[in-house]
């Protein structure tokens, strides 16, 4: 895969313990080609508190590309 410049960053957050991570589209692409998904939504992470991290488009548009 050709190098296309700087990489996406996606705003995620936990609605547990409020942690706010940004996200690098490689990552995102790579839980996309692993697992089942609905076209369209974005994959839910695992945060380090153990809950579930969403994306969180109200944060900001991702930055990159």
């Amino acid at each position: 895969m050709p190098f296309d410049g700087p990489s996406k960053m996606y705003p995620y957050k936990c609605n547990s313990c409020g942690l706010e991570q940004e996200v690098e589209d490689i990552v995102i692409d790579a839980f996309i080609a692993s697992m089942e998904y609905k076209h369209g939504e974005m994959p839910k992470l695992e945060c380090p508190c153990g809950e579930t991290l969403l994306y969180n488009p109200m944060k900001s548009p991702p930055k990159g590309r």
